[in-house]
């Protein structure tokens, strides 16, 4: 069993030597000896790159990827990733905010409960943050709060926003893009099926440098998770439709069509529009499974659409008869109720990735 460490740097010359013998010293204390141990630095001003290669002269298992004119965390960390040879891989900061000794932990329960990744976690019982402001903290929770509202898959662990975590072998990294620096929310969602556990740990105060996350950051992150979010991705392919059923039901109407024939003409339009968006886009199938495939999720989505029609229908009819309530208000949450439904349906068993 082979272990692979990644760790992105930029600027880290003060740390990562220490960090590398930690991370050497906790690896053979608990007889991990087949690792290796790959920095990926964006060509550091300070010499952090030839700090690394120095000591890549001394141990081999030590490898070193310098990224000239390229800069993200993000693409550095899946840069890292797709070298790695690994069976297990483990990401992780080089300024000592992610302790080395909780290193063999994350492989012991990866190994012990058959994990596909392992998570650790501030926010699961036991872990915790130290040094942090007020601010940085409202900071933290507020994008984790986005990420559980937006993102079904980040439910599956107390942390997703981590970014000190393990990967096994077969894991999907292969449409990770590493956009955003929050490359675990990308690999929990292209992994809809992964086992996921948390092993609580203590977030310390930076040892070395300064903290680079800026407005840019959070930005990007905002960006990022609305690139990743099914549901929002979900809801504007269906904003989208709306005009397209009125235009070919109008288009029809013009043609001498009856209302029936030309009502049908638009919904159907509507629903192989969004069914064609939610396959190249909001899932990003791509036609996967060929003919076959496409023939037989065009047909789970219609009747996705069938019970979602049928429960904005029935909210609207209990909420106007019982409640005497507005049927145009009655009518709206009867969409949102119907959109639930029809989101649900679609990303459980239309769109569904097989187990690993």
């Amino acid at each position: 069993m082979k272990i692979s460490i990644v760790i992105p740097t930029f600027n880290e010359a003060d740390s990562i030597s220490r960090l590398i013998s930690d991370i050497r010293r906790n690896l053979e204390l608990n007889g991990y000896n087949n690792f290796e141990i790959i920095i990926v630095d964006d060509n550091s001003p300070d010499g952090t790159w030839m700090i690394v290669d120095e000591e890549s002269r001394r141990d081999s298992r030590v490898k070193l990827i310098r990224r000239i004119n390229i800069r993200g965390l993000g693409s550095a960390i899946v840069d890292g990733m797709r070298a790695s040879t690994g069976d297990y891989i483990i990401v992780m900061d080089a300024d000592y905010q992610h302790p080395p000794e909780v290193i063999p932990e994350l492989i012991e329960r990866a190994i012990s409960i058959g994990a596909d990744i392992v998570v650790a976690s501030r926010y699961s019982r036991g872990g915790g943050v130290r040094g942090w402001s007020l601010l940085r903290k409202i900071i933290s929770y507020g994008a984790l709060i986005i990420a559980y509202i937006l993102i079904a898959e980040s439910r599956r662990t107390r942390d997703p926003i981590s970014g000190f975590f393990l990967v096994k072998r077969g894991v999907d990294i292969g449409c990770v893009k590493g956009k955003g620096y929050k490359v675990l929310l990308e690999i929990l969602v292209a992994n809809p099926n992964a086992k996921v556990i948390d092993v609580p740990y203590v977030f310390r105060e930076r040892l070395y440098g300064e903290s680079k996350l800026g407005l840019k950051d959070i930005i990007d992150y905002i960006i990022q998770v609305l690139e990743l979010s099914r549901i929002s991705k979900f809801a504007v392919v269906g904003a989208s439709g709306i005009p397209v059923n009125l235009g070919v039901m109008a288009l029809m109407l013009a043609l001498g069509s009856p209302v029936d024939i030309a009502s049908l003409a638009g919904i159907e339009s509507s629903i192989a529009w969004n069914y064609l968006w939610h396959e190249v886009w909001t899932f990003k199938y791509m036609f996967r499974g060929g003919v076959k495939g496409v023939a037989s999720r065009f047909v789970g989505y219609h009747v996705s659409v069938i019970l979602g029609a049928a429960t904005q229908y029935a909210v609207m009819r209990i909420l106007y008869t019982i409640l005497s309530l507005n049927p145009l208000i009655g009518q709206l949450l009867g969409i949102i109720a119907g959109f639930i439904v029809n989101y649900t349906i679609a990303r459980r068993i239309v769109w569904i990735k097989p187990r690993l």
